[in-house]
């Protein structure tokens, strides 16, 4: 069930960015999903700078062990809708209430919430073993571009600056199914208040591009800036601004009936973008969750083979992409030391840039989640 058909997902805005590292791709390969693999353009690595006054004062290139890739979320929604009918699923366009989910859910051996309004997240409770923000860390933009220059190494580019927040860029695939084309996805990820914070959500996404444009040249050193030179939006709705607030919540929520529901991905594990971890924390919980049905196919599909599917999920996953994200936009002093040590040691920086696709690996450097 779903509140829009294939072509109403295509004809809608862009949905976030995405990165789907190697891990992420194999399993989408494996379950014969990964319709682009051989398509989209591979992200090799990292290219991060550190801008201050229009000058980059730590810069590095660090090369992940298998490239990622990003394909647009309205393109795979799409494509994967339609393959799911093809192969007899059958899909429900609605987007029914509470107490009208409540009811379908009493038809069904289970019934797993992976997109929730307030009132349906409501049913699930916050994890009292973290602490999130009452308020987004940061405020953002997200653009899909035409005739941006392509980075020399195939490199995706983080670039701080600081008090300000980030401006994160790579390539990917935009377009219908069957039509794809190659263009540039880019995040600006504002402190609330500061120098980056100008998107609103009543311009259009030649004013955004715009807006993208003057903040590059008045930022970034003019080989930066230049490469977005002639920037055009992909499309009528290639542009998104908004705010993401963070959640940590139990995997298992209650429908007023009683009734027990699996939650997955955001509704459970909601990160801000910066991290490049939500697309991936969505497939790999899919992934457990259908291997888990697969092992016990007779069920019962209750409470606690809820808790018990979920688990390896949020240990293995989830959390660790949750802290990664968290220690990232606000590095502490282990972790700015290494990102400043990075810039005289290659290997260092390889092993930075592979984090991204191994979060937990940096556990030594991050906080706790509270």
């Amino acid at each position: 069930m779903t509140d829009r058909d294939a072509e109403a997902v295509l004809a809608g805005t862009v949905t976030s960015t995405q990165v789907k590292f190697s891990a992420t791709l194999d399993l989408e390969s494996d379950a014969g999903l990964g319709f682009w693999r051989s398509t989209a353009p591979n992200i090799e690595g990292i290219r991060l700078s550190m801008v201050v006054d229009r000058t980059v004062v730590v810069g590095w290139s660090g090369r992940l062990t298998r490239p990622a890739q990003s394909v647009d979320q309205r393109t795979v929604f799409a494509r994967w809708l339609t393959e799911f009918s093809a192969n007899g699923g059958d899909l429900l366009i609605a987007d029914p209430s509470v107490a009208e989910l409540d009811r379908r859910a009493a038809d069904y051996d289970l019934t797993v919430v992976t997109r929730a309004s307030r009132e349906l997240a409501a049913c699930f409770e916050a994890d009292p073993l973290w602490t999130v923000p009452a308020e987004p860390s940061r405020r953002l933009a997200v653009l899909y571009l035409d005739a941006v220059q392509p980075d020399p190494d195939n490199l995706g580019t983080y670039i701080s600056l600081p008090e300000h927040g980030e401006v994160i860029s790579y390539p990917g695939l935009t377009g219908r199914p069957g039509q794809e084309r190659r263009c540039e996805m880019v995040l600006f990820e504002a402190r609330p208040g500061g120098a980056l914070d100008v998107f609103t959500s009543h311009s259009t996404p030649t004013e955004r591009v715009r807006q993208a444009k003057e903040l590059l040249n008045h930022h970034l050193p003019a080989e930066l800036a230049d490469r977005y030179r002639d920037a055009e939006p992909t499309d009528a709705g290639a542009t998104l601004v908004g705010a993401v607030i963070p959640a940590m919540r139990k995997p298992v929520g209650t429908l007023p009936s009683g009734t027990p529901v699996l939650g997955g991905g955001d509704v459970v594990c909601r990160m801000d973008p910066g991290g490049a971890q939500g697309a991936n924390n969505a497939v790999q919980c899919a992934i457990r969750y259908s291997e888990g049905i697969l092992h016990y196919p007779g069920g019962p599909y209750d409470r606690a083979w809820m808790e018990w599917v979920a688990a390896p999920w949020l240990t293995g996953v989830a959390h660790p992409a949750a802290l990664w994200t968290t220690t990232v936009l606000d590095p502490p002093p282990a972790m700015q030391e290494l990102m400043l040590a990075a810039q005289h040691d290659p290997a260092l920086a390889d092993a930075f840039a592979d984090t991204f696709a191994r979060p937990a690996s940096m556990a030594r450097f991050a906080g706790s989640p509270s």
